[in-house]
Protein backbone atom coordinates (compact mmCIF):
# COMPACT_ATOMS: atom_id res chain seq x y z
CA UNK A 1 0.00 0.00 0.00
CA UNK A 2 1.27 3.36 -0.76
CA UNK A 3 -0.15 6.52 0.95
CA UNK A 4 0.60 9.90 0.17
CA UNK A 5 0.26 12.56 3.04
CA UNK A 6 -0.16 16.53 2.67
CA UNK A 7 -1.48 19.32 4.99
CA UNK A 8 -2.33 22.89 4.96
CA UNK A 9 0.06 23.45 8.18
CA UNK A 10 3.25 22.71 6.82
CA UNK A 11 5.83 20.23 6.26
CA UNK A 12 7.29 20.85 10.09
CA UNK A 13 3.64 20.70 11.98
CA UNK A 14 3.68 17.77 14.30
CA UNK A 15 0.20 16.90 13.25
CA UNK A 16 1.66 15.72 9.91
CA UNK A 17 4.58 14.31 11.78
CA UNK A 18 2.83 11.99 14.44
CA UNK A 19 0.21 11.15 11.23
CA UNK A 20 3.15 9.67 9.02
CA UNK A 21 4.34 7.83 12.42
CA UNK A 22 1.00 5.81 12.53
CA UNK A 23 0.09 5.57 8.70
CA UNK A 24 4.06 3.71 8.42
CA UNK A 25 3.02 0.57 9.98
CA UNK A 26 -0.03 -0.16 6.68
CA UNK A 27 2.51 0.62 3.94
CA UNK A 28 5.15 2.95 1.94
CA UNK A 29 4.02 6.66 3.20
CA UNK A 30 5.11 9.79 0.85
CA UNK A 31 5.00 13.21 2.24
CA UNK A 32 4.76 16.25 -0.18
CA UNK A 33 3.93 19.42 2.45
CA UNK A 34 3.65 22.86 1.66
CA UNK A 35 7.10 24.93 3.00
CA UNK A 36 5.26 27.30 5.49
CA UNK A 37 1.46 27.01 6.52
CA UNK A 38 -0.91 28.11 4.10
CA UNK A 39 -4.69 27.70 5.81
CA UNK A 40 -7.50 28.95 4.02
CA UNK A 41 -6.33 28.49 0.71
CA UNK A 42 -8.95 26.37 -0.94
CA UNK A 43 -8.54 24.55 -3.82
CA UNK A 44 -5.58 27.30 -4.94
CA UNK A 45 -3.57 25.45 -7.42
CA UNK A 46 -0.48 27.32 -9.06
CA UNK A 47 -0.77 27.35 -12.52
CA UNK A 48 1.71 29.89 -14.27
CA UNK A 49 3.74 30.13 -11.51
CA UNK A 50 7.07 27.97 -10.72
CA UNK A 51 6.42 25.77 -7.71
CA UNK A 52 9.74 25.21 -5.80
CA UNK A 53 9.97 21.89 -4.20
CA UNK A 54 12.94 20.59 -2.20
CA UNK A 55 13.77 16.35 -1.87
CA UNK A 56 14.61 16.16 1.77
CA UNK A 57 14.95 12.30 1.69
CA UNK A 58 13.42 9.39 -0.72
CA UNK A 59 9.73 10.12 0.71
CA UNK A 60 9.89 13.41 1.41
CA UNK A 61 9.33 16.38 -0.59
CA UNK A 62 8.50 20.35 0.51
CA UNK A 63 6.64 22.29 -1.77
CA UNK A 64 6.88 26.10 -1.57
CA UNK A 65 3.28 26.34 -2.71
CA UNK A 66 -0.34 25.37 -1.97
CA UNK A 67 -1.41 22.28 -0.34
CA UNK A 68 -3.68 21.31 -3.87
CA UNK A 69 0.28 22.16 -5.42
CA UNK A 70 1.40 19.46 -3.31
CA UNK A 71 -0.83 16.90 -4.09
CA UNK A 72 -0.90 17.92 -7.78
CA UNK A 73 3.34 17.79 -8.01
CA UNK A 74 3.02 14.37 -5.69
CA UNK A 75 0.50 12.56 -8.38
CA UNK A 76 2.10 14.54 -11.69
CA UNK A 77 5.74 15.01 -10.99
CA UNK A 78 7.12 11.56 -12.08
CA UNK A 79 8.97 11.79 -8.36
CA UNK A 80 6.39 9.17 -6.89
CA UNK A 81 4.84 5.96 -8.31
CA UNK A 82 0.68 5.95 -8.53
CA UNK A 83 -0.88 6.33 -4.73
CA UNK A 84 -3.66 3.96 -3.34
CA UNK A 85 -4.69 6.57 -0.86
CA UNK A 86 -4.72 10.26 0.29
CA UNK A 87 -4.48 11.57 3.56
CA UNK A 88 -4.46 15.38 4.60
CA UNK A 89 -3.78 16.48 8.13
CA UNK A 90 -3.60 16.09 10.69
CA UNK A 91 -5.20 20.03 10.83
CA UNK A 92 -5.00 22.02 14.11
CA UNK A 93 -8.97 22.99 14.32
CA UNK A 94 -11.90 21.81 12.62
CA UNK A 95 -12.90 21.88 9.26
CA UNK A 96 -16.79 21.46 9.66
CA UNK A 97 -19.94 22.91 7.50
CA UNK A 98 -18.64 25.74 5.23
CA UNK A 99 -15.03 25.09 6.32
CA UNK A 100 -15.06 22.59 3.93
CA UNK A 101 -15.00 24.93 1.01
CA UNK A 102 -12.18 27.11 2.44
CA UNK A 103 -9.86 24.94 4.15
CA UNK A 104 -6.27 23.65 3.02
CA UNK A 105 -6.72 20.69 5.01
CA UNK A 106 -9.99 19.40 2.32
CA UNK A 107 -8.59 20.66 -0.81
CA UNK A 108 -5.14 18.78 -1.02
CA UNK A 109 -7.82 15.75 -0.26
CA UNK A 110 -10.50 16.68 -3.21
CA UNK A 111 -7.69 17.31 -5.55
CA UNK A 112 -6.56 13.92 -4.84
CA UNK A 113 -10.19 12.14 -4.77
CA UNK A 114 -10.71 14.47 -8.38
CA UNK A 115 -7.39 12.58 -9.72
CA UNK A 116 -8.82 9.26 -9.00
CA UNK A 117 -7.45 8.67 -5.25
CA UNK A 118 -9.54 7.82 -2.41
CA UNK A 119 -9.11 10.07 0.23
CA UNK A 120 -9.79 11.33 3.72
CA UNK A 121 -9.39 15.10 5.37
CA UNK A 122 -8.34 14.72 9.26
CA UNK A 123 -8.85 17.93 11.17
CA UNK A 124 -9.62 17.95 15.16
CA UNK A 125 -9.91 20.22 17.86
CA UNK A 126 -6.53 21.36 19.45
CA UNK A 127 -5.71 25.01 18.09
CA UNK A 128 -1.82 24.54 18.13
CA UNK A 129 1.27 23.06 18.02
CA UNK A 130 1.27 21.65 21.53
CA UNK A 131 -2.16 19.88 21.01
CA UNK A 132 -1.83 15.67 21.69
CA UNK A 133 -2.08 15.05 18.02
CA UNK A 134 -0.26 11.63 19.02
CA UNK A 135 -3.80 10.54 20.07
CA UNK A 136 -5.72 11.66 17.17
CA UNK A 137 -3.43 9.65 15.13
CA UNK A 138 -3.87 6.66 17.43
CA UNK A 139 -7.86 7.21 16.52
CA UNK A 140 -7.47 8.02 12.68
CA UNK A 141 -5.17 4.91 12.11
CA UNK A 142 -8.04 3.32 13.94
CA UNK A 143 -10.68 4.82 11.13
CA UNK A 144 -7.74 4.25 8.00
CA UNK A 145 -7.55 0.71 8.96
CA UNK A 146 -11.61 -0.20 8.48
CA UNK A 147 -11.82 1.71 5.13
CA UNK A 148 -8.24 0.68 3.89
CA UNK A 149 -9.49 -3.16 3.32
CA UNK A 150 -13.32 -1.99 2.16
CA UNK A 151 -13.78 -2.77 -1.26
CA UNK A 152 -15.77 0.63 -1.39
CA UNK A 153 -12.43 2.72 -2.53
CA UNK A 154 -14.26 5.39 -4.24
CA UNK A 155 -14.52 8.09 -1.14
CA UNK A 156 -14.08 11.30 -0.11
CA UNK A 157 -13.82 11.29 3.90
CA UNK A 158 -13.78 14.86 6.27
CA UNK A 159 -13.11 13.54 9.25
CA UNK A 160 -12.86 15.68 12.57
CA UNK A 161 -12.05 14.18 16.14
CA UNK A 162 -12.46 16.18 19.18
CA UNK A 163 -10.22 16.55 21.80
CA UNK A 164 -12.19 14.57 24.04
CA UNK A 165 -12.08 11.44 21.87
CA UNK A 166 -10.24 8.43 23.45
CA UNK A 167 -10.96 6.04 20.77
CA UNK A 168 -12.43 5.61 17.19
CA UNK A 169 -15.09 3.66 19.42
CA UNK A 170 -17.54 6.59 19.24
CA UNK A 171 -18.28 7.93 15.50
CA UNK A 172 -20.78 9.26 14.46
CA UNK A 173 -21.88 9.78 10.69
CA UNK A 174 -23.14 13.40 9.71
CA UNK A 175 -23.95 15.91 6.88
CA UNK A 176 -22.45 18.86 6.62
CA UNK A 177 -23.75 21.73 9.40
CA UNK A 178 -24.10 25.96 8.48
CA UNK A 179 -21.12 27.43 9.63
CA UNK A 180 -21.45 31.29 10.77
CA UNK A 181 -18.32 33.79 10.15
CA UNK A 182 -18.10 37.10 11.91
CA UNK A 183 -15.12 38.39 10.34
CA UNK A 184 -14.17 42.19 11.04
CA UNK A 185 -11.08 43.36 9.54
CA UNK A 186 -8.15 45.77 11.41
CA UNK A 187 -7.58 48.24 9.70
CA UNK A 188 -3.91 50.70 9.05
CA UNK A 189 -3.86 53.30 7.47
CA UNK A 190 -0.44 54.19 5.58
CA UNK A 191 1.30 57.49 4.80
CA UNK A 192 0.60 57.60 0.88
CA UNK A 193 -3.21 57.17 2.28
CA UNK A 194 -3.56 53.26 1.33
CA UNK A 195 -5.03 50.90 3.84
CA UNK A 196 -3.67 47.83 5.18
CA UNK A 197 -6.03 45.56 6.14
CA UNK A 198 -5.89 42.19 8.13
CA UNK A 199 -8.34 39.66 9.26
CA UNK A 200 -6.71 37.49 11.69
CA UNK A 201 -9.29 35.00 11.72
CA UNK A 202 -13.05 35.10 12.16
CA UNK A 203 -15.41 34.30 15.04
CA UNK A 204 -16.91 31.38 14.38
CA UNK A 205 -19.97 29.57 15.56
CA UNK A 206 -23.06 27.50 13.69
CA UNK A 207 -26.15 27.15 13.36
CA UNK A 208 -27.15 24.62 15.81
CA UNK A 209 -29.11 22.46 13.74
CA UNK A 210 -29.37 18.90 14.86
CA UNK A 211 -28.07 15.47 13.35
CA UNK A 212 -25.33 17.26 11.73
CA UNK A 213 -21.51 17.51 11.67
CA UNK A 214 -21.37 20.54 14.51
CA UNK A 215 -24.04 18.54 16.58
CA UNK A 216 -22.27 15.42 16.84
CA UNK A 217 -18.80 16.70 17.43
CA UNK A 218 -20.57 19.45 20.12
CA UNK A 219 -21.57 16.09 21.99
CA UNK A 220 -17.93 14.25 22.03
CA UNK A 221 -18.37 12.51 18.83
CA UNK A 222 -15.80 11.82 16.36
CA UNK A 223 -17.76 12.83 12.90
CA UNK A 224 -17.48 11.17 9.36
CA UNK A 225 -18.63 13.12 6.69
CA UNK A 226 -18.58 11.97 3.14
CA UNK A 227 -18.00 14.32 0.56
CA UNK A 228 -19.02 14.41 -3.19
CA UNK A 229 -17.69 16.74 -6.16
CA UNK A 230 -20.88 17.44 -7.43
CA UNK A 231 -21.85 21.00 -6.12
CA UNK A 232 -25.43 21.07 -7.91
CA UNK A 233 -28.69 22.39 -6.46
CA UNK A 234 -30.33 19.47 -7.43
CA UNK A 235 -33.75 20.72 -6.09
CA UNK A 236 -33.57 24.19 -8.17
CA UNK A 237 -32.25 22.26 -11.19
CA UNK A 238 -35.25 19.94 -10.94
CA UNK A 239 -37.42 22.96 -10.88
CA UNK A 240 -36.55 25.05 -13.42
CA UNK A 241 -36.73 22.39 -15.58
CA UNK A 242 -40.38 21.53 -15.10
Amino acid sequence: MRILISNDDGLNFPGLARLRERLDQFGETWVFAPAEEKSATGMALSIHNDVPVIRLDERTYEVDAFPVDCVNVALHSGFAPPFDFCVSGINKGVNMGQDIWYSGTVGAARHAFIHGVPSFAVSCGYLDATGDFAKVADIFAEIFARFSSTADQNFLLNINIPMTAKDAGDIKWAKLGRRIYRDNYKREVREDGSMLLNLGGSVLSHGGEADTDFDWYDQGFTVITPLTIDATDHKKLTRHRA
